[in-house]
């Protein structure tokens, strides 16, 4: 007696493109960046926070009542960028904390004006 068992089956079998992160095309770009154009981009980090958004945050903070904390907090974004650079961290490390400080300085911008 001989038994014969087949399964006749067929199985799809899909391969997706993997798709990378945000957070792993930006670190590929930052890279590169780093690579071709790390004092541009040092420099202006260090113009966007010391040239325009701490005196402009500052500005706002002096006209609506000088409350020492939140000048202690805008020194602070302010700092984050200044050191990174100093550090002569790559640019994958520096855009990071130009965004934090910057977004620093538009939550110190909008307490100002609650705080008084």
């Amino acid at each position: 007696m001989a038994h014969t068992l087949s399964h006749q089956h067929s199985f799809r079998i899909e391969h997706r493109k993997s798709r990378s992160s945000v957070f792993s095309r930006f670190f590929a770009w930052a890279v590169s960046q780093d690579e071709k154009n790390h004092v541009g981009w040092v420099g202006a980090s260090v113009m966007i926070m010391a040239g325009i958004l701490f005196p402009a945050t500052m500005a706002f903070i002096l006209l609506n009542g000088a409350d020492f904390g939140l000048i202690v907090a805008a020194m602070s974004g302010l700092v984050l960028v200044v050191v990174t650079n100093l550090a002569a961290l790559p640019v994958k490390y520096t855009l990071p904390f130009l965004l934090l400080g910057t977004l620093t300085d538009l939550v110190v911008i909008v307490a100002s004006f609650l705080i008084k």
